[in-house]
Formats: C-alpha cells, structure tokens, sequence
C-alpha cells in the first residue's frame, strides 16, 4: 500500500498540533496529524479511573486572561459556545498563605474533559495514531517521514512538529545542519502528578493552590470543575501536581513511589486526618523546560525547506503559550504559502 500523501503532515496531536490543524482545515489546507499515543490531547491528558469516571492529569485549564489576539478572542468564545469550553470559577490561594481570604478567578478547561477540546477540534481531519516519526527525509520538493524500520508512513510538502523540545531536535537532527536546533532549549524538567480522593470533605478552603510549597507545585480540587462528580463513595477528589525541582531530585523514581509522597505532604499541610486513597498517578518525564535561546521567537519557520516548529515550549509554557505558537506558526505559513500556490 503506499502511504497517505498531504499538504502538511503535524507531528504530535497536543494542543498546539490540534490547534494548526483546525486552522489549517479551516483555511483549506489539506493535512494530518500523526500522534505516537492511543489520543489526543498531550499534556492536557485525561485518565479514566473506571467506566463512569476520569480525571484531568495534565494541563488543568485554558487560561485566556492575557489574550489580546482579537481572533483567539473569537476562538475562545466560539469554543465556549460550542461546548468545547466550559467557564471554571474556583478559589484560589497559595500554600504559604495563612489568611482566610481567597481570589476567585475564572479560567476555561475542557468540558466533560480537558482534552475533549482536542477531539472535537480534529474530529474532521485525519490522524494516524500510535504511530511515531522517527526520521524525517527531503525527496525532491517533498518530505518523507518514516518510522523506526525506515518505511515511508506519510509524504508532505510541508512538516509541523509540534512534540516536546528534545524530540523535535531528534527528528531535526535526522536532516544535516538544520539552523534552528540551537535556538531550541534541550532541557525539559519532569513532574510528578497523582489524583487522591476522599470520602470525608476536607477542610480546605480554596480550590486551586499554587506556590510555597517544597514539593507541591499545585493541588486542585479536580471536583470543583463543571461537570465533575467524585463517584461515591469519595466526597472530594484532588489532583497533585509536584514542583519540577523535587521531580528532578527523584532521579525518575516510579510514579507510585512519588504519588504516596504528594499525598503525605498534602495531608500534613493541611492537617487532613481522613484516609486518602490514591486513584492513579502519572510522571511526565518532559513537563516544563529552561530556554536555550533569548531570541523572543515563538516558533520556527524554514521557508526554503517547509518546515516548522510550533508549541507552548517555545511560547512561555501552558495551553495559552501552545496556543499562541500555534497561530503564529500558522499565520506565517499562510503569508508565506498562501493557499493555492503550494
């Protein structure tokens, strides 16, 4: 059989990857994401603990407070509309503070799931899952990506690699002297994420905590999003997110290990006396990252060659900077390729 050709072939179906990709098909640009894992969504994954019940372990919000960009504007208005998007109002504090008073900010997430953004947004547009680009190849004025037994799976006149750093300069190195890895950062930080539950309802005030912690870099009250529901008997669930120092110092210790550690240290700071029980736990081996360049680039465009980089890596972290490298990326593509003339 010969491999599926396109006009642009992304690699990696995150929120950046998912994101050029609508754009794309809504420009009339023919593509496909290709994604190593079973879904979509990256760092916005969704667990399911069983039939009736999931948890957010990645990315817990759609954070659109700094957006400016009149189209993101409308696109994070049309997501809500539509359902994609659902408003979450939730307290917030950080773990070193001793007052009683709590900001409330709203933010969007995911509704019924963080990633349910991700499957409604490509839901028109091809994807090979499970199945991982291990070298990218020019023939003539095409690319070539193929797999780890060097057969062709897909034939593009453009590449969008959208992966973790690290992975993006692997592929990148497959070519010769390509002059954009050394503005790519080679250092990503790991982290730690754990969802507990309890069948009693904690003291805790706030929603959402953040900041002044040793080990915890976030903990939420994953119950507190619209449309979630501990299943009985729990009353509250919490997802654990631990600092990215702490994650490091573990030397890639087993996620069980880490998570019976979050969950004693989340206890006694909150002075909790109910059972926990920890529902799962994860470890992103590539979670944050330390810039290689100072450059205020966010993401790479090689005209000549047709091939890019986007993702929130290279614009700041978070869904809101995997967004905005994104449409960047997109914009340039479409005023230096318009549609229509290759």
């Amino acid at each position: 059989m010969h491999p599926p050709t396109t006009d642009v072939a992304i690699i990696g179906a995150g929120t950046a990857g998912c994101f050029i990709a609508s754009l794309l098909d809504e420009a009339g640009i023919d593509c496909l994401l290709i994604e190593k894992s079973r879904g979509v969504g990256g760092r916005c994954s969704h667990r399911r603990i069983d039939n009736d019940y999931g948890i957010d372990l990645g990315a817990p919000e759609f954070s659109h407070s700094m957006v400016t960009n009149p189209l993101l504007k409308e696109k994070f208005n049309s997501w809500v509309s539509k359902g994609y998007l659902s408003s979450w109002a939730k307290k917030v504090n950080r773990f070193d503070t001793y007052t009683s008073i709590d900001e409330t900010v709203v933010t969007l997430c995911g509704a019924p799931s963080m990633n349910s953004w991700h499957k409604k947004s490509v839901r028109h547009i091809n994807i090979l899952m499970q199945t991982k680009a291990y070298t990218i190849r020019r023939v003539e004025d095409c690319w070539h990506l193929l797999d780890e037994s060097n057969k062709v799976i897909v034939v593009a006149k453009k590449i969008v690699i959208t992966t973790p750093p690290e992975q993006a300069i692997d592929l990148l190195n497959t070519l010769n002297n390509y002059s954009y890895c050394h503005t790519l950062p080679t250092n990503s930080l790991p982290q730690y994420v754990c969802a507990v539950g309890f069948t009693k309802r904690l003291n805790a005030k706030a929603d959402f905590y953040q900041g002044g912690h040793a080990l915890l870099h976030n903990a939420i009250r994953e119950n507190s999003k619209p449309g979630r529901v501990c299943p009985a008997p729990l009353k509250e669930v919490w997802v654990l997110h631990s600092t990215y120092d702490w994650a490091q110092q573990q030397h890639h210790a087993e996620s069980g290990v880490a998570a019976t550690q979050l969950v004693a240290a989340f206890c006694q700071h909150f002075g909790i006396e109910a059972e926990p029980h920890i529902l799962t736990s994860h470890y992103w081996r590539m979670a944050q990252y330390k810039k290689a360049s100072q450059e205020n680039v966010n993401y790479t465009w090689d005209s000549a060659l047709k091939i890019g980089c986007c993702g929130d890596w290279l614009a700041g972290g978070g869904t809101f900077g995997a967004i905005s490298s994104a449409l960047a990326l997109h914009q340039q593509m479409l005023t230096q390729c318009p549609v229509g003339k290759g």
